[in-house]
């Protein structure tokens, strides 16, 4: 019975195959899952990229290769440009850590990919079509969360050191921001209000972190400037 391979691209040895170098395969698997478990790939981008996995390789000498990795960080001097980074078309998820300057696109071949905007961590899962979606996010501290989904179910999201809430437009170019005073001594928790103002309301609050839309009066000064005029 000749050698198989695995998903993972792992030499699945046959019965009394590969005789005086069994062993060397079997260390050479070894290290090929222990690099998809806990792998970090550093790639430097400059532009598309295509990572390396091979499928059903018999050699005796591992080689890492960046598709098989768990965690891809990528970097690079890249400014307001999009790039594309192809993963290998199998089952696997990766945490990406994107930090080269560039909206980077994780794509397996097919129509379905994945934008993830720079200084952005997000983890990514391939299902073996060409098919490529957003997990759950994130490890840490959240420096930026991207979802691409229709709803993210999480209890709390709390983001630490003075971090900033952004959420971007279609094109991942620009954002709206939410971010707490660096010096601020206590912490508060504002409620929205559960249903849009009227026309010329403004948003005030209850002196308890209760907000709601209200109509406010006209300054008074204006008004006697109006009258004087």
């Amino acid at each position: 019975m000749a050698s198989t391979w695995s998903n993972l691209g792992i030499n699945l040895q046959g019965t009394g195959d590969n005789a005086g170098t069994w062993g060397q395969l079997t260390n050479v698997n070894l290290q090929d899952f222990d690099y998809a478990i806990s792998g970090i790939a550093a790639i430097t981008l400059t532009g598309n990229t295509t990572l390396a996995f091979t499928t059903n390789s018999s050699s005796t000498s591992y080689t890492s290769e960046a598709g098989r990795a768990k965690i891809l960080v990528l970097s690079g001097s890249l400014s307001a440009t999009t790039v594309t980074v192809t993963v290998p078309n199998i089952q696997k998820d990766y945490a990406v850590i994107n930090n080269s300057g560039a909206t980077v696109i994780i794509s397996a071949g097919g129509s379905t990919t994945v934008s993830i905007p720079t200084s952005t961590q997000a983890r990514v899962y391939v299902n073996g079509s060409s098919s490529v979606a957003n997990e759950l996010v994130n490890f840490g501290n959240i420096t930026a969360l991207t979802v691409t989904a229709t709803a993210l179910n999480s209890t709390n999201v709390t983001l630490n050191n003075n971090g900033v809430l952004s959420i971007y437009n279609t094109g991942n170019t620009q954002y709206t921001a939410l971010k707490v005073n660096g010096g601020a001594s206590s912490s508060v928790t504002f409620t929205l209000p559960s249903a849009d103002g009227t026309s010329g309301q403004g948003l005030g609050t209850d002196g308890s972190g209760n907000l709601s839309f209200n109509t406010y009066a006209t300054n008074g000064f204006a008004i006697a400037m109006a009258v004087a005029l």
